[in-house]
């Protein structure tokens, strides 16, 4: 009994609090999994939430607390949400209804929270303690915050018993990464010195959301901070962290964080005034590098600037990086992920001072600190401002390889619609923002589509051609920007484009070539096939496989290491080389496919 896997419950009448205890008992240095520890039976079904249950849930709420037995009470109302087959979120309104006797319905609430072993009746006790416990019940609510699903309830409840900070701190030390962010907001809600402090000092990482990055700002009082005679270089490096991480466009149905944070023209001055005070090393050359690229073309070029304040930042950011000390940071570093990221300052040095935004058309073809991952956005500025964000914040600026490889915005007599971001949620749910693009004449003329769907309608733009025309051919041949793996994943997706034939002699329809991170060279390309990935309908729908080629690093250029994989894609199978992702197990059997754990 030294593993989870090897016991992951005790026994059936052991309490959902006791099985918690358990589980974290085994492994208290441990992190619990993200989302939660499951529960012993699985997840409970679907709230039910009809007017028969929630008449059913008051009948049982006044006789348990009749009982003048706790313990008798809360182990019958266990049992009949049972055997009810409730969900938690049916009962968690039970503590609203009228208790007048405040003392039994405290005692039933702490009974159940320590031995309900039924989902929801662990819900009815985390309602009624949040609205009649006290500290006492602190400990108790913390340890079922470890099980699936209960996380966001015992939040509520901790808040509304207005627990000390340092409980919620503790709290995040347990917690998978993935779940942090609720927590970090309950804190940056917190008007108290403890939350302050922690906050400034929290680590901001590829884990941070955009939201969650606004909440931490506005909680440590950010623009004051930065205002300050003497910020403290630990302030400084934070803020710019903070603006990094909300700046990205929102992608979720809401603009870009940074568009809704009040102080963001404050703390971008004062952050850009005072950067000279940071010692110039890597990190700090990559922060302030990323500051600058959303300044010129990302969604902070959508804020209230009084007219010249963003240019004069920029130049101030272009002035500073290019003095001896902080030029040379990139030559200092040791580790893998430095030199990538030393790689990447680079690549972009250049990108937000050397682009200007003239009326008309310009296309920044920008890649993030590979820090927080491996995304390169195609953002397209018309007359100066960027239009995703500004038109359509559902939706993401798409990589280059969709709207610059296949030469889509090359206008022509000849009417292309050209798709330039899809929403985050579904095409069939929100849209996609699509141009009709058309030459007319000495112009090129942008216009919205005219079938109706969900997304925006573009109003009509006009473009220079000569000048349009430069500007899309500068970026289409531009790969200033493309790391090596980068550049050979293209390529091979370009030639697969071209000579459609290559994979289909092999009866593979389908393919994607891309990177396998972004702290790495390999290239990756998988392959998806069987009558499943053809459209077949019935049992036949099941069976498609989908293969993997991955192609490290041979120090070759890109060029060639793309030349030499088509060549064995057109000579060789590549069911013989690639393995096996995922898809129908029985079916690759089927075809002779290597599975894994085959000898």
């Amino acid at each position: 009994m030294s593993a989870r896997a090897e016991r992951p419950a005790l026994t059936p009448g052991t309490s959902l609090h006791d099985y918690a205890a358990f589980l974290h008992g085994i492994d208290p240095d441990g992190r619990v999994p993200s989302g939660g520890h499951p529960l012993p039976g699985g997840p409970p079904s679907g709230p039910l939430r009809s007017r028969e249950v929630t008449r059913g849930l008051t009948e049982l709420l006044p006789p348990a607390l009749a009982d003048p037995d706790p313990a008798r009470a809360a182990a019958r109302l266990d049992r009949c949400l049972t055997e009810r087959g409730m969900h938690p979120d049916d009962v968690y309104g039970l503590a609203g209804l009228p208790l007048p006797d405040e003392a039994a319905a405290r005692a039933l609430g702490r009974r159940l929270l320590l031995t309900a072993t039924d989902p929801a009746a662990l819900a009815v006790g985390i309602s009624l303690v949040g609205k009649l416990g006290g500290p006492e019940d602190v400990p108790g609510l913390t340890t079922v915050a470890l099980l699936e699903g209960f996380l966001q309830p015992v939040l509520y409840t901790l808040a509304s018993l207005r627990c000390d900070t340092e409980v919620l701190i503790r709290l995040i030390g347990v917690l998978h990464p993935d779940d942090h962010a609720r927590v970090i907001s309950q804190v940056a809600s917190r008007d108290d010195p403890a939350a302050r402090d922690w906050l400034l000092n929290l680590p901001v990482g590829p884990h941070t959301g955009s939201s969650q990055a606004r909440h931490v700002a506005l909680a440590v009082r950010l623009a004051d901070l930065l205002e300050a005679e003497h910020p403290g270089t630990a302030v400084l490096a934070q803020g710019a962290r903070l603006l990094n991480r909300m700046a990205p466009e929102g992608g979720t149905g809401s603009p870009a964080e940074i568009l809704a944070y009040k102080p963001a023209v404050r703390v971008y001055e004062a952050l850009v005034r005072r950067a000279d005070r940071l010692p110039p090393t890597l990190d700090h050359h990559a922060i302030l590098l990323s500051l600058a690229l959303d300044l010129s073309s990302g969604p902070p070029v959508l804020l209230d600037w009084r007219p010249g304040l963003r240019e004069e930042l920029l130049v101030r950011l272009d002035r500073l990086l290019s003095t001896p000390d902080w030029a040379a940071a990139p030559d200092g570093a040791r580790t893998h992920e430095d030199r990538c990221r030393a790689g990447w300052i680079r690549r972009m040095r250049r990108e937000p001072f050397d682009r200007t935004t003239p009326d008309g058309l310009r296309i920044h073809v920008v890649e993030r600190d590979p820090r927080f991952g491996d995304d390169v956005e195609t953002r397209i500025l018309l007359d100066g401002r960027p239009l995703v964000p500004r038109v359509f914040p559902q939706g993401r600026s798409p990589a280059p390889e969709f709207v610059l490889g296949r030469d889509l915005l090359c206008a022509t007599p000849e009417e292309r619609e050209v798709t330039l971001a899809t929403a985050y949620c579904a095409e069939g749910c929100c849209g996609t923002l699509t141009v009709t693009v058309r030459r007319d004449g000495d112009h090129v003329v942008w216009q919205g589509r005219r079938r109706d769907d969900p997304g925006p309608r573009l109003p009509e733009h006009r473009f220079d051609a000569a000048a349009y025309d430069a500007e899309v051919e500068r970026a289409r041949t531009d790969d200033t920007w493309c790391r090596p793996a980068r550049g050979t994943a293209r390529l091979i997706a370009a030639g697969l484009h071209e000579r459609p034939g290559l994979l289909a002699r092999w009866g593979i329809p389908l393919s994607w070539c891309g990177t396998a991170g972004p702290y790495e060279e390999t290239v990756v390309l998988r392959l998806a096939f069987g009558p499943g990935v053809s459209g077949a309908t019935g049992r036949e729908a099941s069976q498609w496989v989908r293969m993997e080629w991955r192609l490290p690093d041979d120090g070759r250029p890109p060029a060639q290491r793309a030349a030499a994989a088509l060549e064995r894609l057109a000579t060789t199978d590549p069911r013989t080389y690639a393995r096996f992702r995922d898809g129908d197990r029985e079916y690759a059997a089927s075809l002779g496919l290597r599975l894994p754990g085959d000898d």
